[in-house]
């Protein structure tokens, strides 16, 4: 029986089911909610300004609504899609503030960034963050379930701080463990090891 999958220059796979009139009318509702939506998140700076912003609510808007769309909805919206930008900005000035304090203290390797407690792990997730202070190579360290859902398993994988604006890139995975202490010695390996 012949496969569906032509391969290279045969025909190109179907596109979903979604009607080409209703993908229109999602493109549409996109672009007039967009603006609405981006106009109103650049106006907050910082947490304290968002904050502010979502206790005006629909009056956000200011004459700007949509038919049929609550303008407190589109307020949400706007404030759930800054929250997230200044949630990572914040992240990112952190990881900076912490290669420089490295950096002054003569310190190679640094953790910039922490998230849970690996002793609650892995019924709540762990992630950690390292980095070289003088080129920001980090390596993320992780704990997680295995997929049974009944022991730990530890995760590290490459990555890098851009040193100017504190974005992190993550990388290849470096390898996964059952014991902690094999994961503690992999990562004291990478991280004396060349880049």
């Amino acid at each position: 029986m012949a496969s569906s999958d032509a391969g290279p220059g045969g025909p190109p796979p179907p596109e979903p089911g979604v009607p080409p009139a209703v993908l229109r009318s999602w493109d549409e509702a996109e672009a007039r909610l967009f603006p609405l939506v981006m106009a109103q998140r650049e106006t907050c700076q910082d947490l304290p300004a968002l904050l502010a912003a979502h206790e005006r609510g629909g009056d956000l808007l200011a004459g700007d609504e949509v038919p049929g769309v609550r303008p407190g909805l589109i307020a949400a919206a706007a404030c759930a899609t800054r929250y997230r930008e200044l949630v990572a900005e914040l992240a990112a000035a952190g990881r900076l503030e912490a290669l420089d304090r490295a950096r002054a203290q003569g310190v190679p390797w640094t953790v910039v960034e922490e998230n849970g407690q690996p002793e609650r792990a892995p019924y709540v997730p762990y992630h950690r963050v390292e980095a070289e202070s003088g080129t920001g190579r980090a390596i993320i360290v992780s704990i997680g379930p295995d997929e049974t859902l009944s022991r730990a398993v530890y995760r590290l994988d490459a990555g890098q701080i851009d040193l100017a604006s504190g974005a992190l890139r993550i990388g290849d995975p470096l390898g996964s463990y059952l014991d902690p202490d094999e994961c503690a010695a992999a990562l004291r390996r990478t991280q004396t090891g060349p880049a």
